[in-house]
């Protein structure tokens, strides 16, 4: 974006975020496919070869949208067919609750059924209201069907990605891991292990191996290019103490069984042991006093205990080291009680109520309890399989778990003890052995079979750039298969949570200068967020070239500073950015900006 302020020159070289721009990347230009014909001049019938988008959740969407409206996108899409592989958009059917951003961050790039549009009515706890920002995914998707020819999906999930070898034959058949049993894996090598059609030379260089879960009839799907959209990854279910259990390898549910089988089934219905992302789908019913436990923070752990809040259980919610940080998101204040007051607290810093220490993380509710210092132990269903036995060991000195009264009990052989009050609240009281869900939000696996890292790894990818020098996604050495938005940004040694660990991005590199970004962004739920996830993919497809974005949340500094001219300015438009869940308006920007600089009108508040 070019500065239309005329202020004073910056030295580009003093701030740290700027690194130079790689140079353009050609689109790839594509015509649409050829079919040979045999010596009878008859047409020979070749598998369809497809654009494929591997997910149909947001990114996914925003993916095949950018890609729509850029001119890089369009030469790449050229008239291919697009064919969505992967299961409905899970966001309509999660429970109704406020996303970990206010509606005015959720402009998703390229979007004409903009999130954000929605008014207050579409709040949840100070966040937007998760089902309605899913159908608005799930309206844009069908905006793409029907106004383009040839948008298809399809409800099967990825077994195995294949590149096309030079004398048409296929490559070694290598899964690592069993599908469905010996059987399923038999026939899926079988059919990996076929001959290529003769396509044309350009034509078809991949094909993946899809499985449907309904029929169990496995497929081979000829690509011109491939765009894993997936999302951050299956939930992770680490197990407990005592190892693994038949109730912990239930809680990781397998890619083929998504929620619309599962929940058609008692045996996976009724599980009273679950991953978080499950627990918190609609079509799991929480009763009145059942009693739930919640073992870890995260956005998702929240939600969790938001459900039980919602449905008047009785919770125990704990994590390892604290739940402290899950409510650095101004969003997440409103589970808590002022801790003084006892005053239901609003969307702000927590800080500026008095939430500095785990003490102060006080329950709205007399059900709901929270605490830190304990992790799982044994897990086991009783006889009747009516509840869940749990059994606890403390991870430090420091196990507590609080009450709606501010009194701490601590573990006693391996349970939580209650306090008087809460004893005289909750009736009858069941002793914290039995629940009726144990829910186990662990963060993502991105390894497992049906991952992008389980059925593409072999293919190998380096990093696209952004105009930063930032990771924005990843392809193979053709650009004919990309790994787009959280799906790159949990890719194993890429993930944020690869920073603590041996193959942690180094100082400069294209995933630290990402990860530097999204520090600089908006506070989010999650640090894959809708917000970088989606600026992401949307600069992976040039669509900024064609349409420079203009959103102050999501710019880059570079961007602000080339508007607005002045370092000082931009590095104060970051910095209270960061901490305030972005800006609302032009108002909400000059406050926090502390200026009235008529550069600040420069900018626009929403992708249009």
């Amino acid at each position: 974006m070019t500065c239309c302020c005329g202020t004073d020159s910056v030295d580009e070289q003093s701030t740290p975020l700027l690194r130079n721009k790689p140079p353009p990347k050609k689109p790839l230009v594509r015509k649409a496919p050829v079919r040979l014909e045999d010596a009878n001049n008859v047409n020979v019938q070749l598998p369809p070869v497809y654009y494929v988008i591997v997910g149909r959740g947001p990114m996914a969407v925003v993916n095949h949208r950018t890609l729509r409206a850029s001119e890089w996108g369009k030469a790449r899409l050229a008239a291919l067919k697009v064919l969505h592989l992967g299961f409905p958009n899970p966001w309509p059917k999660y429970l109704k609750h406020g996303l970990g951003q206010p509606n005015h961050l959720l402009s998703l790039p390229g979007f004409t059924n903009q999130p954000s549009a929605a008014g207050p009515e579409k709040t949840v706890d100070g966040g937007l209201d998760s089902q309605h920002f899913g159908g608005c995914v799930d309206d844009e998707y069908a905006a793409l069907k029907d106004g383009f020819a040839g948008v298809e999906s399809r409800d099967e999930w990825v077994a195995l990605v294949q590149a096309r070898t030079a004398d048409d034959q296929a490559p070694d058949a290598k899964i690592g891991e069993e599908i469905q049993g010996a059987e399923v894996l038999k026939v899926v090598k079988e059919m990996l292990e076929t001959k290529w059609p003769k396509y044309p030379a350009e034509e078809a260089p991949y094909r993946l191996c899809v499985v449907n879960p309904k029929t169990k009839k496995i497929k081979l799907v000829y690509a011109a290019a491939i765009d894993i959209c997936t999302g951050p990854g299956r939930p992770r279910v680490g197990k407990p103490g005592d190892g693994d259990t038949p109730e912990i390898k239930d809680a990781r549910t397998p890619p083929w069984l998504p929620p619309e089988l599962w929940t058609k089934d008692p045996t996976w219905l009724g599980r009273r042991t679950l991953n978080g992302v499950d627990a918190i789908r609609d079509e799991v019913s929480w009763k009145a006093n059942e009693r739930i436990c919640v073992t870890a923070g995260g956005g998702v752990g929240l939600n969790a205990a938001e459900k039980a809040r919602n449905n008047s259980c009785v919770l125990d919610w704990f994590g390892r080291s604290g739940l402290m940080p899950i409510f650095d998101n101004p969003r997440n204040l409103t589970f808590l009680a002022h801790p003084e007051t006892g005053a239901r607290l609003k969307p702000g810093k927590r800080a500026d109520v008095g939430v500095v220490s785990e003490a102060h993380l006080l329950p709205l509710d007399g059900k709901l309890r929270m605490g830190l210092g304990a992790v799982l132990k044994t897990i086991a269903n009783n006889d009747e399989a009516t509840k869940v036995n749990v059994t606890l060991s403390a991870h430090n000195d420091k196990d507590a778990i609080r009450d709606k009264w501010k009194k701490s009990s601590r573990l006693d052989s391996g349970h939580w003890t209650f306090s008087d009050e809460f004893t005289d609240h909750v009736k009858p009281l069941v002793p914290s052995k039995a629940y009726d869900r144990l829910v186990i939000p662990n963060g993502q696996e991105t390894k497992t079979v049906g991952q992008p890292y389980s059925f593409a790894h072999h293919l190998t990818f380096k990093e696209v750039l952004g105009d930063d020098g930032r990771l924005v996604a990843l392809e193979t050495a053709d650009g004919l298969v990309r790994v787009v938005g959280a799906a790159a940004n949990n890719y194993p040694t890429y993930t944020i949570g690869d920073w603590t660990r041996a193959t942690k991005p180094a100082d400069g590199s294209p995933a630290f200068i990402m990860w530097s970004f999204h520090a600089t962004l908006p506070v989010s739920a999650v640090p894959d967020g809708f917000i970088v996830c989606g600026v992401n993919t949307a600069a992976a497809n040039k669509y900024f070239v064609d349409f420079p974005n203009k959103n102050v949340n999501t710019m880059t500094y570079a961007e602000i500073l080339a508007v607005v001219g002045k370092a000082e300015l931009a590095v104060k438009i970051v910095e209270g950015r960061n901490a305030n869940n972005g800006y609302k308006d032009l108002v909400d920007l000059q406050t926090v900006a502390e200026s009235t600089d008529a550069a600040l009108k420069n900018f626009l508040y929403a992708y249009v």
